[in-house]
């Protein structure tokens, strides 16, 4: 075994199968020792770059909670998690709207109780990834959500929402339960109406609609055109 260096003997070349749990004897090719000390390697590099991103990420929560944490409650209140997305937005105040999607966003679930919800410190990295993301395409968003939302009350309803989907669908109008779709989907705040975060959602849910209904016309064309249709 002199070609590998990392055995300086037999019984330290079996002991190493041993205590890794893996079948050994003297006629194995010579091959699968480096293949599993590379694999080895691999996942003890994976254990470290877990480890770091653990330390990470507790230093990032305990940054959060030492900075904005006023009340010292381990959490992130509604006040508190508008000073936090103000602060990463160089002092630009977030709206109620905005700061509510953000908490929905990072809780991965609906709530109307916005007085006493919070982050919570898991949470604290889906909140900030979701504001980021926002914020990057905000300007496209408020030109296209002010365009629909004619009354100015920043929110689209059912009939902007369908005038917003009938302009994306190419003039044509969709019919009430596609609206209803969309609502249903984009409304993550659960007010009834598309904000300005949730504007991005809506669109996108539009497409992937939109995809499904085509990929389906084109396959009952395809049977259609197979004979399949029309038969009793």
């Amino acid at each position: 075994f002199s070609s590998f260096s990392s055995f300086s003997s037999f019984s330290s070349f079996s002991s190493f199968f041993s205590v890794n749990h893996l079948p050994f004897n003297s006629s194995m090719p010579l091959i699968f020792p480096t293949f599993a000390l590379k694999g080895a390697r691999r996942a003890t590099q994976r254990r470290h770059d877990l480890a770091d991103r653990r330390a990470q990420h507790q230093a990032f929560v305990k940054d959060v909670l030492s900075t904005w944490d006023e009340g010292r409650s381990g959490n992130l209140t509604f006040a508190e998690v508008s000073k936090w997305l103000s602060a990463v937005s160089n002092g630009k105040v977030p709206t109620d709207d905005e700061v509510k999607w953000v908490i929905c966003m990072a809780n991965r679930k609906q709530t109307t109780d916005f007085e006493n919800v919070a982050i919570e410190p898991n949470a604290f990295q889906r909140a900030l990834e979701a504001w980021m993301s926002y914020n990057e395409c905000k300007s496209e968003i408020e030109t296209v959500f002010d365009k629909f939302d004619s009354d100015k009350s920043g929110g689209l309803d059912r009939e902007q929402l369908r005038n917003l989907l009938t302009e994306l669908n190419g003039g044509e109008a969709p019919n009430s339960q596609e609206v209803d779709f969309v609502l249903m989907h984009a409304d993550v705040i659960g007010n009834g109406v598309v904000t300005k975060p949730e504007l991005a959602k809506a669109v996108s849910v539009w497409y992937v609609h939109v995809e499904k209904m085509q990929a389906e016309a084109v396959k009952s064309n395809g049977m259609c055109g197979s004979g399949v249709c029309g038969v009793q």
